[in-house]
């Protein structure tokens, strides 16, 4: 199978390609810097630019699956040319994409997009899964909706299209993991807000295993990719305090202080999903890590 990816610089991207060459699968992939082409033994890069809808057409070439992980960063000041470029990044990777498909020809079978649990409203109480259509208004939630009413279309073209919408994705060097940990091995670590948040994460090895399992197998439809066993902030603190051997002793910070600070972007750690997935385990995906304690003790062994 030959798998074009885009966001292959990114660290689910990147995992993704080794991933994918380990168990005999050529990659294509898709930057906006030529610095980072390259052409290897089953690994080769190609140039696009989303913002004017230009692709390298040869990127196509023989490819019989999509991942789509491109998209600016969250992780910024929601200034309203960030907010513009996290929206508009991923709709138009979406569009690039789609329209080099609908315009020329291609042997792409499936295609994987990218989205978030952060479509889901926050709620301290209400538990989500992929029939759910309890949805939020905030901005997170409008970029998700935007971005998946872009990918659905690939359908129209007669391409089987999963959503994989992902929780808090675990890595010991990446993502919320990485953040809180520095915090906390510094004996610094405090609840958000009243800490009563449910978080609901994912090993970031089942991350690209349920990815590869969706390519291979070509399904279609919408996908949690969250563990079975999601756990309230104050549970996940105190689990990583333990596992860094560190106290948690300070109070909490209150919401307004948090509001304060970060402002709108203050949703990435007040905000609250119990999601669960009900169509991992329909097609048959078992998740190799489903407890946080073993799985911060696989990530920090």
């Amino acid at each position: 199978m030959k798998v074009l990816i885009t966001g292959a610089t990114g660290f689910i991207g990147t995992a993704l390609c080794s991933y994918l060459i380990k168990n005999n699968h050529s990659v294509h992939y898709l930057v906006t810097d030529a610095a980072d082409i390259k052409d290897k033994e089953n690994y080769k890069g190609f140039l696009w630019n989303p913002e004017k809808n230009e692709i390298d057409l040869n990127s196509l070439d023989q490819v019989d699956a999509i991942v789509n992980l491109a998209g600016h960063t969250i992780n910024c000041a929601w200034t309203e040319e960030n907010k513009n470029q996290i929206h508009n990044s991923r709709i138009n990777c979406s569009n690039t994409l789609f329209n080099a498909l609908q315009t020329n020809e291609h042997q792409v079978k499936s295609i994987v997009n990218a989205s978030a649990i952060g479509i889901y409203q926050s709620s301290e109480t209400a538990v989500y899964n992929e029939n759910s259509s309890d949805f939020g208004t905030d901005f997170l939630a409008e970029v998700c909706k935007d971005w998946e009413a872009a990918n659905l279309r690939f359908e129209g073209l007669g391409i089987k299209t999963a959503i994989t919408r992902f929780g808090l994705i675990l890595s010991k060097d990446h993502g919320v993991l990485h953040e809180l940990a520095k915090v906390v091995s510094k004996g610094l670590g405090a609840n958000l807000g009243n800490g009563k948040q449910w978080m609901s994460w994912v090993h970031f090895n089942d991350v690209i295993e349920i990815i590869y399992q969706l390519l291979n197998q070509q399904h279609s439809g919408i996908f949690n990719v969250v563990a079975p066993n999601a756990v309230k902030q104050n549970e996940f603190l105190k689990l990583l305090a333990a596992q860094l051997n560190k106290p948690l002793w300070l109070p909490n910070i209150p919401e307004f202080v948090i509001k304060f600070g970060l402002g709108k972007r203050s949703a990435l750690v007040l905000s609250s999903q119990h999601v669960q997935s009900i169509k991992l385990p329909e097609i048959g995906y078992q998740f190799r890590f489903t407890e946080l304690s073993s799985t911060l003790k696989d990530l920090y062994k």
